[in-house]
């Protein structure tokens, strides 16, 4: 059984958020609260017109990572290079690229 890398994990947690956000709107009956996943500063940063879709991107990311490290982290420079090279990593993906952009297509939206 091979171990489950890096970026595989992230595309497991970029599938279950893109599902997660597509079951919501499937109600539209029902108005959900923000995710806990992605914070309001990513939200408010989609929102903004003119925003680079690669900060965007690195934001998102960092969020995600942050869940999985805790917040203590946040700060410092190997994490901040880890959020550089896992963005990096999904932008050499195309499939995972495009279910990012989707993800961030959705929070543009709203």
């Amino acid at each position: 059984m091979d171990p489950i890398s890096q970026v595989d994990r992230l595309t497991i947690l970029l599938r279950a958020r893109l599902l997660e956000q597509s079951r919501a709107r499937a109600r539209p009956g029902r108005r959900t609260a923000p995710q806990p996943e992605t914070p309001d500063a990513v939200r408010a940063l989609a929102a903004l017109d003119g925003v680079d879709e690669r900060q965007l991107r690195r934001a998102f990311v960092q969020s995600l990572l942050r869940e999985q490290f805790g917040t203590e982290v946040i700060n410092s420079a190997q994490f901040q290079q880890v959020v550089g090279r896992v963005t990096d990593a999904i932008e050499d993906d195309p499939a995972i690229s495009r279910l990012l952009a989707r993800l961030i297509g959705e929070l543009k939206r709203g």
